[in-house]
């Protein structure tokens, strides 16, 4: 009897109790659509922080173009336009307050790794050689010469007692020789074909090799600060020199010099070049989708961060070492490389030799478990491309700076060899903290994916589902704080009244506020109601009204999500608790404002309500 009575008495005022229904409802509304929205927004980020990821990369800038004239034997001068750096700028300048890296800025080597099998193939076909002219003459053209021995080399390039031919092909003062004179060199035969007056008889179809003599005593250590390691036995040696074999000539350091590059000739091609790298997405090729691992798994972030003897290897290397994922492999490193690498053929080490004249050691050897099979899928030649039998390595994996001692080449900061992570939505920031340092010379590259295009789509619509709780929370205040004094205040006589004929507080409030509270449970769900199903329309609306470029971000959540995870927001799925909650909240805001105003009329007597009503 008392909802009855309290409900007959709401229905005595029927415009005002229609007019707080529907006020009530669009609070509601707004509440519930501006918190379906604010969850949905909040998803969707987090989710795609699983799935994007911002990777920067450094290139040190080319300061000028300058023109270089070279000599060729066959066809005189001819000119190329190179760009030049200036000096060296080293990876330590990345290091500075306000980067906020997630992994930080490093310039990776390529190791040199032996392995027994030849997994390497060169465009330069090396022979060491101990020759002699047939005839004393300049090697200004095709000049013959007779191989008496054969120190390193495939038996199809040479043997003892061929006949061949030498030229200085690019030196413009091409060098002498004296017939009878035993020299001993090392020939390259990527030069081309014979050429000159001393090789009409061979006839141009017949194609015979010629070869360039080319100096290997000198070695190309550098150290970790990029300075060129002193070498007392080649220091003043000219870059093409070669030697006059004498009796004792092995006795000396650069015969001993000559033996080892003999007996380490065939490093280059059972060298494996591993990369060692903190994530498997700091590779350009990787973070493009140019190359993707099509057997077995990537290396996780605990593996990464701990170090773990774990590699990846193309498929290729996989080919011709035999191996599958799961299986073992160990790499002996001897050298490290920051020098660009021949991504079609493997790893070009500029001299096998330190600066004491031997061979490179072995500085970490371990056995890898192999964890997956990459393959490349792209051979466009951007300067960012993989060898062909590349491996992939934990950085930690390897003692810190093991490899000192072993450097073979340095080079400048490219995107291909230096590259890091920031969290997303913070190139802004990186950018700004970057310019104080005052560091120029370097370009740096970053590449999101279109995450920041995508957030700042999402921000927009964080903002107004902001502004559509505010304004619900706002309008849901003023409703009910005003409703509720009109309805209490406007049945004082009524609680007067009912507290002389002997109702409770508590009877009476319940009387009271029965039929308030029922509006109120009414207009809350049906705006709720109708908020919660109102979403999907008010995020297609402002996908329509955010113009941005979304076809690399499609692709990134296709290839993270097996099902294909739809970039919409309008698509993703949102449950009714956020509308649940703001009718919840409307409800418990409705009792607790009209229970604060009935308080106080409750607290006056009775008698002294009748005498204000009656002044």
């Amino acid at each position: 009897m008392t909802v009855y009575y309290s409900m007959k008495q709401i229905l005595r005022s029927p415009l005002k109790s229609i007019l707080f229904l529907l006020l009530a409802g669009v609070s509601a509304f707004l509440l519930a659509l501006g918190g379906s929205l604010w969850e949905i927004n909040r998803a969707m980020l987090e989710e795609f922080e699983d799935i994007f990821m911002t990777v920067g990369t450094v290139e040190q800038k080319i300061e000028y173009v300058e023109t270089r004239r070279h000599w060729d034997a066959k066809n005189g001068y001819y000119y190329t336009q190179w760009g030049a750096y200036g000096e060296r700028i080293p990876s330590s300048v990345l290091d500075f307050e306000g980067a906020g890296y997630i992994l930080e800025a490093k310039q990776r080597p390529n190791f040199g790794a032996l392995v027994d099998q030849k997994a390497a193939s060169s465009p330069y076909m090396f022979t060491v050689v101990e020759a002699t002219p047939l005839e004393s003459g300049r090697a200004d053209e095709s000049f013959p010469m007779r191989a008496e021995r054969v120190l390193a080399g495939d038996e199809f390039e040479l043997k003892e007692g061929d006949i061949f031919y030498i030229c200085d092909h690019y030196l413009e003062e091409a060098r002498s020789f004296e017939a009878g004179t035993t020299y001993i060199m090392m020939l390259n035969s990527s030069v081309g074909w014979v050429h000159g007056s001393r090789v009409e008889h061979i006839a141009p179809e017949d194609y015979v090799q010629e070869f360039f003599p080319m100096n290997s005593v000198a070695s190309h250590q550098y150290t970790m600060e990029g300075e060129r390691v002193y070498d007392a036995v080649a220091e003043a040696e000219d870059e093409y020199d070669m030697d006059i074999v004498t009796e004792d000539f092995y006795e000396t350091e650069r015969g001993k010099r000559w033996l080892e590059i003999a007996k380490t000739r065939d490093y280059l091609f059972h060298t494996v070049p591993v990369i060692p790298v903190d994530r498997t997405e700091l590779l350009m090729p990787f973070y493009w989708k140019d190359a993707q691992i099509t057997k077995g798994r990537d290396i996780t972030e605990e593996e990464y961060a701990q170090g773990k003897p774990v590699c990846l290897i193309s498929s290729g290397l996989a080919m011709l070492l035999r191996k599958e994922a799961g299986d073992r492999l160990t790499l002996p490193l001897y050298c490290a490389d920051y020098t660009p690498t021949l991504f079609e053929r493997g790893m070009w080490v500029e001299s096998i030799l330190n600066a004491e004249g031997k061979a490179y050691p072995i500085f970490d050897e371990q056995e890898y478990e192999i964890v997956g099979i990459y393959t490349t899928t792209s051979v466009i030649n951007n300067g960012y491309e993989l060898c062909d039998n590349q491996a992939i390595i934990p950085w930690n994996a390897i003692p810190e700076n093991s490899w000192a001692d072993h450097i073979t080449g340095i080079w400048y900061m490219t995107g291909a060899n230096t590259s890091f992570q920031i969290p997303n939505g913070t190139i802004e920031d990186f950018m700004a903290a970057w310019e104080k340092q005052g560091v120029e010379g370097l370009e740096l590259r970053f590449y999101d994916n279109g995450y920041s295009n995508l957030k700042n789509g999402i921000e927009s619509r964080k903002l107004m589902s902001v502004i559509f709780l505010a304004s619900g929370c706002v309008l849901a205040v003023m409703i009910l704080c005003f409703f509720a004094n009109l309805f209490i205040t406007g049945q004082r006589q009524r609680i007067a009244v009912e507290r002389l004929l002997g109702r409770t507080k508590r009877q009476c409030a319940v009387s009271l506020l029965t039929g308030f509270l029922l509006l109120a449970v009414l207009g809350a769900g049906a705006g709720s109601a109708a908020g919660w199903m109102a979403t999907d329309r008010a995020v297609k609306a402002t996908e329509e009204t955010t113009e941005f470029d979304t076809s690399f971000s499609n692709a990134v959540i296709a290839q993270a999500d097996p099902d294909e995870a739809d970039l919409s927001a309008a698509e993703q799925n949102h449950g009714p608790e956020m509308a649940a909650a703001a009718g919840i909240g409307i409800f418990l805001a409705a009792a607790l404002i009209s229970f604060g105003f009935l308080r106080q009329e409750l607290r006056k007597e009775p008698l002294r309500i009748l005498g204000e009503l009656e002044e």
